[in-house]
């Protein structure tokens, strides 16, 4: 059972300190087009987290119905919790890794 514990915190270490790497983006990928690492990481790694956060956001809106109709703050709630996650991952170009909200010009 140990080496089960073992193992998996070594794999989060090496997903936590090796992902950010592959998220990275400078100003020279605003211009051009994505390599095809940059696709495999975006398909394989960014679309299936996004769509993971999309769902549990969905989940959290829907539990925090309660608290945030009293206090008007729904559409503030769904645009964190929903749209932002969803737009992450449905709109944003194949191989942009950056967000909509960096480069909004290419998420129309």
């Amino acid at each position: 059972m140990f080496a089960w514990h073992k193992t998996f915190v070594i794999s989060a270490l090496v997903v936590v300190l090796g992902v950010p790497h592959a998220f990275a983006m400078d100003q020279e990928q605003v211009r051009r087009e994505p390599t095809s690492g940059e696709v495999l990481v975006d398909a394989v790694i960014a679309r299936p987290i996004g769509l993971l956060t999309t769902i549990v956001g969905a989940a959290a809106f829907v539990v925090s119905l309660p608290f945030t109709l009293p206090s008007n703050s729904v559409d503030r709630a769904k645009e964190a919790l929903v749209v932002t996650p969803a737009r992450y991952t449905f709109k944003r170009p194949i191989g942009q890794l950056d967000s909509c909200a960096t480069l909004p010009e290419s998420c129309k």
